[in-house]
This record gives structure tokens, C-alpha cells and sequence, in this order.
């Protein structure tokens, strides 16, 4: 059944919140478990090179995210505009455009990066076993990048809408083809590695064949493809892609600078990172759900001009992420051998898991915080600001404090360095987000265009 425009602009925000947080997180957990289901079904063969492959291919798989979401933030932040101005058929028009755009330019990237994977992860620090597992890896599973951009493009836009459930299914089923696919292929195949890039590709293909089914024959939210009307919208487009493309530049450079600097103490030390960079998305999964929750609330009521709830909804987003961090944390303390013993760690491996579920893992608490403060930049109209915090932390903040950590402090000072980091942009991102939040007008009172036009 088709949503009703301006969903978001009445009743409790709270329950607005819970009702998208929640569908948001599965989904966000079936995503990751994706990536951690590869990592743990390798992780049975007791190759430690072969963690250290996949640790150095994140950046590489990291980065196809972030253009990924780049186009499916600016799916959210125009879909839902357009529909807090009750504007529907722009909406749907916004959606066939930047559907369009993210095919063309993930389909140059693939080639881009697929003959660039090589000498990318030679820079990361990869050499013999493990630069060629992470090379495999990558080149299987960056064939697969326009499929990631259709897939969460088209979750987005049932997001924009109020979709929830759909979007929420179809990272679901993803997650279920893959959990059924990685044993298979890696032990009944004998495929290893290969199997497990395989068997994501056709996980990516799962999703985007639900969630495109339904945006295009549920809720029928494709509109004409106008040439004309495209060149315009390429400026809309991009004026939130680029900022926020750039943005996520970031973290796969500070990923690979951390994986870098984690080479220098051995392939325990990588093997743990590689971990920490499986573990750390799934148990602080609602940090990444909660951005995806709001954004969808904050633009239809940004749009519709009703400041008290976008307020209101940031003093909700503050307690979330509190709560939710003291959870989570407590959760990692007391099951830190657990999650060593689950990846089959080695002594010294388990010596660095342990200082992160024991230390640095509080300080995520701030990580949450900027990634909701990214979003309500960009779906209020200044991915600007979201690409100027996102770069900082990782180029001012986490890349120097990590290089002075491993310098004093060895492989316990990448993961201190790294902390510092997110805890210094984190606050400067939060405090500077809840005052433009206060101040802010409608899009109409701002002076940028009317997006509710379609001429």
C-alpha cells in the first residue's frame, strides 16, 4: 500500500523515532552481519593471514560504501523534503533521477576500482598471502557496486516515505541469503575466500531485488525520466552527493592509515583491527540506525517548517545514544573472551580485543553522536558542514593521534589515537549540529530554491 506524503509532520516524535530506529537497526544488522559472517566463516580455516587480508580489503569495501551512501543520503534528504511539502510526483521524479545518477557513476568507479584494488592495498601495507586474499576478495565484491547503490538507494527512498518495514526486509532476506550461501561456498565448494565474496555478491542482489520491487511496484515511486528536467536536478543532486562522497573519503583513508600503522606490529595486530572493524559496526549498529531513523523525520518537518519538532527531536536523539552506549558497552566487557574465542584469536590478538571492549569502546558514545549530527546537516541543506567535521576527524583527529599513539604506545596507541579522535570531532560535531538546530528556518525562510517545483 502506497505511503501518504508528509507522514512525519504529526504525532509523537518519540514514537516516529522508535518506530524507524527499529526497522533501521535489523536492517543495519542484517547488513553488517554480512560482513561478519564472511570474517567468521574464514576465521574457522585458522589462517591468520586470511584475516589480515580482509582487514586490509575494508578500506577498499569501506569506500564503495560511502559513495553508496552518499547517493542514498541524497535520495533521503530530497525524496523526504519533496514530501513535506506534499509534493509527491517531485518526489517521485527526485527518486527516478538520483536512481540514474548513482547507476552512472558507480558503474565508472567499478572500473576504476576493480583495476586499482592492486596497488591500493601494496599502499595499505598488504604483502604476499595477505595482499593476494584481500585483492581476490575485493575484485569479486566491487563487481557488485552498482547493485549496492540501487539496493540502498532504493531502501532510502522507502525510508523517505515511511516504508520502514520493506527496507527493513529486504536487508533481512540479504543477510539470510548470505548466512546460507558462506558455509557452501566456502567449505562444500572449497572456494575459501572466493566463496565467501561471492556468496556477498549475491546478497547485494537479494536486496536490491526486494527493495526495488518495492519501490517500483508496491509504492510506485518512479516517476517520467525528463532529460531536461535531469541536468537541474544533477545540481540538487550533487550538491548533496559530493559533500557528503567527500565526507566519507574519510574514514576508508583513516581505515587504511590505521591498518598501515597496525602492519608495523604483525599480523596479530591487523588480525584484531580487521575484528574490531567487523565487531565495532554490529554492536553499535543503532548509531548507524538512528541517523537513518531521523533523517526521514527531520526533513519532512524541516521542509514543512515545524522547528519546535525538529528541536524537540534532537533533545530524543541526545538520550538515545547515551543509553543505548551504556548498554552496548557493558555488553562488550562482560563478553570480550566470547567474542575472542568466537573469531578464534590468538593470545595477542586477544590481548588488543580485550582493550578495546574494555577501553576505547565507550568513547563510540561520541561517534554516535556526529554521525546524527551529519545527518541532520545534510537533509537540512548543509552537507557542507557534515563534509567539513567528517574530514576533520579523520585528517585532524584520528589520522595524527593514531600516528602519535603507534609512535609511543605501539598497537595499544592505534586503538588509543583512534578513540581520541572520534571523542574530540565527536563533541565539536554534536554541540555545533544542536545550535544550528535551535536557529534554523524552514527552506523557504533560507533563501535556497523551492524543491517542490517541477519546472
Amino acid at each position: 500500500m502506497a505511503m501518504a506524503s508528509q507522514y512525519f509532520v504529526s504525532g509523537s516524535i518519540l514514537r516516529h523515532i522508535f518506530s524507524m530506529a527499529h526497522t533501521s537497526m535489523l536492517a543495519l544488522v542484517a547488513m553488517v552481519l554480512v560482513d561478519a559472517l564472511d570474517l567468521f566463516f574464514l576465521s574457522l580455516l585458522g589462517d591468520v593471514e586470511i584475516i589480515a587480508g580482509l582487514g586490509f580489503a575494508w578500506p577498499i569495501i569501506f569506500f564503495t560504501l560511502a559513495v553508496s551512501l552518499g547517493i542514498s543520503t541524497a535520495m533521503t534528504a530530497l525524496v523526504s523534503r519533496a514530501e513535506g511539502l506534499g509534493d509527491r510526483e517531485r518526489a517521485k521524479i527526485y527518486a527516478t533521477h538520483i536512481l540514474v545518477f548513482g547507476l552512472a557513476l558507480s558503474g565508472v568507479m567499478t572500473v576504476v576500482l576493480w583495476l586499482a584494488a592492486p596497488l591500493m592495498l601494496g599502499v595499505f601495507g598488504a604483502v604476499g598471502k595477505a595482499h593476494e586474499i584481500g585483492a581476490t576478495y575485493v575484485q569479486i565484491v566491487i563487481l557488485c557496486l552498482p547493485v549496492l547503490v540501487l539496493s540502498m538507494s532504493s531502501g532510502a527512498l522507502l525510508r523517505a516515505i515511511g516504508a520502514k518495514q520493506r527496507a527493513m526486509w529486504s536487508k533481512m532476506v540479504g543477510a539470510g541469503v548470505n548466512a546460507i550461501l558462506d558455509p557452501i561456498f566456502i567449505f562444500g565448494f572449497d572456494w575459501g575466500v572466493e566463496g565467501a565474496a561471492w556468496a556477498t555478491v549475491l546478497s547485494r542482489i537479494a536486496i536490491m531485488a526486494v527493495a526495488f520491487y518495492g519501490v517500483r511496484n508496491v509504492h510506485h515511486m518512479l516517476g517520467r525520466f525528463n532529460g531536461e528536467l535531469f541536468r537541474k536536478d544533477i545540481g540538487d543532486i550533487a550538491r548533496v552527493t559530493v559533500p557528503v562522497g567527500l565526507a566519507k573519503v574519510g574514514p576508508p583513508m583513516a581505515s587504511a592509515f590505521i591498518m598501515a600503522s597496525m602492519a608495523k606490529f604483525g599480523s596479530d595486530a591487523v588480525a584484531a583491527m580487521a575484528i574490531i572493524e567487523r565487531i565495532a559496526p554490529f554492536v553499535f549498529v543503532g548509531y548507524m540506525a538512528l541517523p537513518q531513523a531521523i533523517g526521514p523525520i527531520i526533513g519532512q518537518n524541516f521542509a514543512a517548517g515545524k522547528m519546535d519538532r525538529v528541536r524537540r527531536i534532537w533533545h530524543n536523539v541526545w538520550a538515545l545514544i547515551a543509553v543505548y552506549g551504556v548498554v552496548v558497552c557493558s555488553a562488550l566487557f562482560l563478553f570480550q573472551g566470547q567474542i575472542s574465542r568466537l573469531f578464534s584469536a590468538t593470545d595477542q590478538t586477544t590481548a588488543y580485543l580485550a582493550i578495546f571492549c574494555s577501553f576505547t569502546a565507550p568513547f563510540y558514545v561520541f561517534q554516535g553522536l556526529q554521525f546524527s549530527s551529519h545527518t541532520f546537516f545534510n537533509v537540512t541543506g548543509r552537507p557542507n558542514l557534515a563534509m567539513v567535521f567528517d574530514l576533520a576527524k579523520e585528517l585532524l583527529g584520528v589520522i595524527p593521534l593514531v600516528w602519535l599513539g603507534s609512535y609511543y604506545l605501539g598497537a595499544v596507541g592505534v586503538l588509543a589515537g583512534q578513540a581520541a579522535g572520534i571523542v574530540l570531532f565527536g563533541a565539536v560535531t554534536g554541540i555545533v549540529s544542536y545550535r544550528v538546530a535551535c536557529r534554523a528556518q524552514p527552506l523557504a525562510c533560507t533563501g535556497e530554491p523551492e524543491i517542490g517545483s517541477t519546472t
